[in-house]
């Protein structure tokens, strides 16, 4: 059980690192696409709802870990910028999904772009067998990672 713990903290430790690197690379392509006009966490919330197609403001809440009333506040302000757009659900009026309109999906795709080639440029130098390593790490990491761990919200299929 101990080496159990001791390997867990090593992956989570792993984890953490590529995070940050990650977390620098895409920030770095944010900058290059700063004419965009939306700020960091604008973009936190377009690329959430992005990679979600569609989803209810309690989920981006919980999703980007900030309070109900300032996504809110976020969603309402993307809403006006035409960013974001409001679906209310046909079944239960009360309720509605916010989803990415072609001006929002372009910030986020633009910004992408950027990401893809700034890491590219981290990658270019390794060999084809180093980069077929790091593929298959990453996709192996991503399908234990689907297969085992349970979403922190409450997320609808």
């Amino acid at each position: 059980m101990k080496d159990n713990n001791n390997k867990i903290k090593s992956i989570i430790k792993q984890v953490m690192i590529f995070n940050d690197f990650y977390e620098e690379v895409i920030q770095t392509s944010f900058m290059k696409n700063q004419n965009q006009a939306v700020s960091k966490l604008e973009f936190r919330l377009l690329h959430t709802v992005y990679r979600h197609e569609k989803l209810m403001i309690t989920e981006v809440s919980e999703l980007l870990n900030i309070s109900l009333p300032n996504c809110s506040r976020y969603v309402k302000t993307a809403i006006e910028d035409g960013y974001i757009k409001k679906q209310i659900d046909l079944d239960d009026k009360r309720i509605y999904y916010i989803s990415l309109t072609d001006k929002g999906r372009s910030i986020v795709e633009s910004t992408l772009v950027n990401f893809t080639d700034d890491m590219g440029q981290q990658l270019v130098d390794l060999d084809m067998k180093s980069l077929e390593r790091l593929n298959q790490s990453i996709s192996d990491l991503n399908t234990v990672i689907n297969e085992t761990l349970k979403p922190s919200t409450t997320r609808r299929n």
